[in-house]
């Protein structure tokens, strides 16, 4: 069995591969230059809700990071079927210049997260302050108090695992 470092992230990376997650586009903006940032991502959970809270890992060489903590604010856009043409500008660096270009993008107003761009009719666009960071690896685990979310109302929530999007079913 190997035992280096190497072996186990690869070892790890590949049963993470097959791990489903929820799937989001996490948002921000520059405040320097109100540009929206953003990027796709699995890594994202609940935490609490007292105070209703969500986490997500940002890699801090990543083009959102600085600005996003910059901001202390981000959203996550839930997606549903249908929405899944989202995905590719913001995993795919080649396709970062689609970023924000679909009709169904939006500006928050609300006081606390202006300038925040959320999906119109996703499933749900839940809007966080960071109120912790801890940093690991290569990472920072961002925990986000959640001040104001918008919902669809749909339960169709597109998730990713083995490499694609899919849609979980229940089984029972």
């Amino acid at each position: 069995m190997p035992n280096d470092q190497t072996a186990l992230d690869a070892r790890l990376k590949r049963v993470l591969r097959f791990m489903p997650a929820p799937l989001g586009i996490v948002t921000s903006f520059d405040p320097e230059s109100g540009a929206p940032v953003g990027l796709a991502m699995s890594a994202l959970m609940p935490v609490c809700l007292d105070p209703p809270a969500m986490a997500i890992c940002v890699n801090r060489s990543g083009s959102a990071h600085d600005a996003m903590m910059r901001a202390g604010r981000f959203c996550i856009n839930l997606l549903q079927a249908g929405q899944d043409g989202h995905v590719r500008p913001f995993a795919d660096p080649a396709a970062r210049e689609m970023r924000f270009r679909q009709d169904d993008w939006r500006q928050h107003v609300h006081h606390a997260h202006e300038g925040l761009w959320y999906i119109d009719k996703a499933p749900a666009a839940i809007f966080c302050t960071i109120r912790e960071n801890v940093r690991f690896g290569t990472h920072d685990l961002l925990v986000g108090e959640v001040d104001d979310l918008i919902t669809s109302g749909s339960d169709d929530i597109v998730g990713w695992a083995n490499g694609s999007l899919y849609r979980p079913t229940p089984i029972c």
